[in-house]
């Protein structure tokens, strides 16, 4: 039975908006973001944000919290200018027309792409410029927990999840425009956009061709396989990515506007080469790899390159347009 130590334990871990380490009963540590809690376990964002971790509450020794509380921390920076002569509005990070659109993709391969559209040149995983008259940032946090921890180092005034996907609808082709109404976890939770925002993207993309509306599913493995999509394939459901649904979780927890939008790499009815179902530092030498099997893999490796220029560049526009719109959604 679990002890009543424990059970406070979790609770604050739960609302503590930093990462703890997770001490087990083996002497085993884990460091991550605890964002969910069942009755005989929790789940973390591990701290490469790699993937995610369970753990038996039973097999909990101790918790501590160990990362930075971005929630305490803007408390503090309210309790400090309390009392002082400026508005009662004075945002924690500046004023909102300083505040950077943070643009979040799961991968250094999706950012190149997101670093042109923002003019900027990427700089490992980062890339810093601006859509329309606002900065953005562009960050590959990896899978999971690294946009809570984006969201505190970068107060951002929006936060757009955007990148590559694969398509769950076989109306979808390559190039296509996916505009989340709704993100949900594998574990069937679900966040819906907020209708002003929403709204306020669906007039800017009014425009562009090929874009639908639906809801995204995220996974922490990429869906390379007919099989693995139609797994995923439910009514209403278009795509299926890495990053959104924790991006939308951290955004909310954090009081700031969020939106998902993600461009098809490959269809319902299309696969993807193997190397690519687990996310590397690079893709030179798996594709390299792949190559050396033959003619039917070379293949595969050029209509993967065709696909994603056509959805980089896809995306690319989608943004542009919805550059007017960042700031309006700021609030």
């Amino acid at each position: 039975m679990t002890d009543a130590r424990i059970t406070e334990l979790v609770a604050r871990a739960i609302d503590y908006r930093g990462y703890v380490t997770l001490s087990r009963r083996d002497h085993s540590q884990l460091v991550g973001y605890v964002y969910k809690r069942d009755p005989d376990h929790v789940e973390l964002f591990d701290e490469q944000a790699t993937g995610r971790l369970r753990v038996a509450i039973d097999d909990i020794a101790d918790i501590a919290l160990t990362g930075d509380d971005a929630a305490a921390r803007a408390q503090a920076i309210w309790e400090r200018r309390r009392g002082q002569l400026e508005p009662h509005d004075t945002p924690l990070w500046g004023g909102w027309e300083d505040r950077a659109t943070l643009l979040v993709v799961a991968l250094p391969l999706e950012l190149r792409g997101i670093a042109r559209a923002i003019g900027a040149k990427p700089h490992g995983s980062i890339a810093i410029g601006r859509l329309g008259d606002r900065r953005a940032v562009g960050l590959a946090v990896g899978l999971g927990g690294g946009s809570a921890r984006a969201i505190a180092e970068h107060g951002p005034g929006l936060v757009i999840s955007c990148g590559f996907s694969a398509g769950l609808d076989p109306s979808l082709r390559p190039g296509d425009i996916v505009l989340a109404t709704s993100v949900c976890d594998d574990d069937r939770d679900s966040m819906a956009v907020a209708e002003p925002v929403l709204r306020s993207a669906r007039a800017a993309l009014r425009g562009v061709p090929h874009v639908a509306e639906g809801e995204i599913v995220c996974t922490t493995r990429v869906a390379v396989t007919r099989a693995d999509k139609r797994v995923l394939a439910r009514p209403g459901r278009l795509a299926v990515d890495l990053e959104s649904w924790a991006a939308a979780y951290a955004a909310r927890n954090a009081g700031i506007p969020w939106l998902a939008i993600r461009v098809v790499l490959d269809p319902m009815d299309g696969a993807l080469p193997a190397f690519t179902r687990d996310p590397h530092a690079g893709y030179v030498l798996p594709a390299l790899r792949h190559a050396l099997r033959g003619p039917r893999a070379m293949f595969e490796l050029a209509r993967c390159g065709s696909r994603a220029r056509v959805a980089s560049r896809s995306l690319q526009r989608a943004l542009a347009c919805l550059a007017p719109m960042v700031g309006s959604v700021q609030s």
